[in-house]
């Protein structure tokens, strides 16, 4: 037999390593965006969760900042059904809010504003801001009486808005590892 005339065929095994490699990394890629996709997804589950809660209880504030509103639309109506005149109707107003602590009552020389807070949670407060009214200080029609009340607008809401009650604290911290 003569070794040196015959060729040895040299399977390269370069080949055969890299698809293997290939094979590795693509599973790699595969885990990894599968990672991300999770976090991603946990992470907008918990955004989702929060801002589901935030609107129901700033629903529920609402509610209760509408029942408190229903309740002082009728103690306008009583002063504006007891007094005829102006003055008498804004003093009627201040005595009956006076030893109030949840509604405030600010007096300038044209106006009268009745402030309240309704809790939406232990950091945020919903403020309604309403001026008083009374009929003879109305000039827009529109305003007046309507064929669905028997009285005129005694009140125009200024204000209906979330305020923060919490001290902020800024946290730069971030959570990278999470325990």
């Amino acid at each position: 037999m003569n070794t040196s005339g015959s060729k040895q065929k040299n399977f390269p095994i370069t080949n055969i390593g890299s698809v293997t490699l290939l094979m590795i990394f693509i599973v790699l890629c595969m885990i990894t965006f599968a990672a991300l996709s999770l976090s991603s997804a946990a992470s907008d589950y918990q955004t989702a969760r929060k801002s589901a809660t935030h609107a129901q209880e700033y629903y529920k504030a609402s509610g209760r900042a509408e029942e408190t509103l229903a309740k002082i639309d009728q103690v306008l109506k009583n002063c504006y059904l007891q007094t005829s005149d102006i003055a008498g109707y804004y003093k009627n107003i201040e005595q009956h809010y006076k030893n109030n602590s949840d509604i405030t009552l600010k007096r300038t020389s044209d106006s009268l504003t009745l402030t309240y807070q309704t809790k939406i949670n232990d950091k945020q407060a919903l403020q309604t801001r309403l001026l008083i009214l009374h009929p003879s200080e109305q000039t827009d029609k529109r305003s007046l009486s309507s064929a669905k009340t028997t009285t005129p607008d005694l009140y125009r809401i200024a204000g209906w808005q979330t305020l923060s009650t919490a001290d902020w604290n800024g946290d730069n911290s971030l959570n990278l590892l999470k325990k």
